[in-house]
């Protein structure tokens, strides 16, 4: 059993409507673990066979997600 083109679609619009909503300002500037002011972190999402090139910037917390932010970013292949 495939994908159909009709889940393909309904796939590539899911991925499309999470990302434009990831887009938004993001709703809470602290950690919710820690009390911190969030970060944000600049990600690039492109996805393979199709035009979708999206920008998005994700909240991190300096204290909580520390490793997350001292690391380099590098390039995530999603298949």
């Amino acid at each position: 059993m495939g994908i159909t083109p009709l889940s393909k679609a309904q796939i590539f619009q899911s991925i499309k409507n999470f990302l434009e909503q990831e887009s938004s300002p993001p709703k809470r500037r602290q950690c919710r673990g820690c009390g911190s002011p969030m970060q944000l972190i600049d990600a690039h999402f492109l996805l393979r066979g199709t035009a979708m090139n999206r920008k998005v910037s994700l909240p991190a917390c300096p204290v909580c997600d520390r490793e997350i932010l001292e690391k380099p970013a590098r390039p995530e292949t999603i298949h």
